[in-house]
């Protein structure tokens, strides 16, 4: 009987042996949802490497690209909305503080990923790992974020209505307008991580709040002024930028403001022959009557040809580009400040 048994004993120590070498049970969430970490509870992302710290890494990257692709997503869509009206015409677009604060944020959100699980395949020897973000605490910070920013909307609109002055006005109406254009892109987020995806619903309207701030430029007049211009053509520049910024360019004396712009240049030419164009514009705006600055601000010009006309040619499309982007925004601004 004992040699009857022995063979038997042998087959199933082998088995045994075999399984062993396979090592511990591969958990559920390596091909698939964890059930320790369900989707209603979690976002989950997974990163497989042959070493651990980079499969780390990559399961945090997996789930923070969710974020990442739709904030910028989301960022391009709320700046295009900010820009453009029907007539085509170009308007300000989100602010770049705007885009850095709402970076800010999200790192934050994802500072909270935690890695939740590590495995490793024994045959294989690649790192499984998986990263997890609780969805309720990532809820909280993005909720505070959107109360937050309607409180600023609301108090913006009201002190807009409290305000006589016109510029300061426009500054409080982009004020508004900003914010809402920021919480429309952590509500875009809310969405991501309420597995509901249903979002917080905003008291505001967007294209209402559009439409006041641009009623608001077009009742602003600008007559603009140039003290110096060695490259010539600075006054159509101006000019056009005023006009794409939405404001109303006035060429007489019943306009409310004056636009100074100046510049000066320095041309040199390098060993190798090259032409360089360097300098400063700057521009100031004041009360037509009273003549009181409201605020002023200065760039720095760069340009380089081998030849003397390339070389203003550029200084001068550099100039452009500079006024059409950023002096809509730059007036706006000065509204912020408090008068002394």
């Amino acid at each position: 009987m004992r040699n009857i048994l022995f063979p038997f004993l042998i087959f199933g120590l082998l088995i045994n042996a075999g399984c062993a070498s396979k090592g511990p049970i591969q958990p559920d969430w390596v091909n698939g949802n964890s059930s320790k970490y369900p989707p209603a509870k979690y976002i989950s992302g997974k990163g497989q490497a042959e070493y651990q710290a980079l499969a780390r890494d990559r399961a945090r990257a997996d789930l923070a690209k969710v974020f990442e692709v739709r904030i910028q997503e989301q960022s391009e869509d709320s700046s295009q909305s900010s820009r453009q009206t029907q007539d085509g015409k170009i308007r300000l677009s989100l602010s770049n503080n705007a885009s850095r604060e709402i970076r800010s944020q999200t790192d934050q959100i994802i500072a909270g990923i935690e890695i939740a699980d590590t495995w490793q395949d024994k045959i294989s020897k690649q790192f499984h790992v998986l990263a997890v973000l609780d969805r309720i605490k990532a809820g909280n910070i993005l909720r505070d974020n959107i109360n937050r920013l309607d409180d600023i909307t609301a108090n913006a609109i009201r002190r807009a209505r409290q305000n006589d002055n016109l510029l300061r006005k426009i500054a409080l109406a982009h004020t508004a307008l900003q914010a809402q254009l920021k919480r429309q892109i952590y509500n875009q987020q809310l969405k991501i991580v309420e597995y509901s995806g249903r979002g917080l619903n905003s008291p505001y309207d967007l294209a209402t709040l559009t439409s006041d701030r641009e009623t608001l430029l077009q009742r602003l007049t600008i007559r603009t002024k140039i003290s110096a211009d060695p490259l010539g053509g600075l006054a159509g520049i101006v000019k056009g930028a005023v006009s794409a910024a939405g404001f109303s360019n006035l060429s007489d004396a019943k306009a409310e403001y004056i636009l100074d712009a100046k510049l000066k240049l320095n041309e040199t030419r390098g060993t190798q022959g090259w032409y360089w164009q360097r300098g400063t514009l700057e521009i100031s705006l004041r009360q037509a009557a009273g003549q009181q600055v409201q605020g002023s601000k200065r760039w720095n010009i760069k340009a380089s040809a081998q030849d003397r006309a390339t070389s203003k040619k550029r200084a001068r499309d550099q100039i452009d580009n500079i006024l059409k982007q950023e002096l809509g925004q730059t007036i706006i601004g000065f509204g912020s400040i408090e008068s002394p």
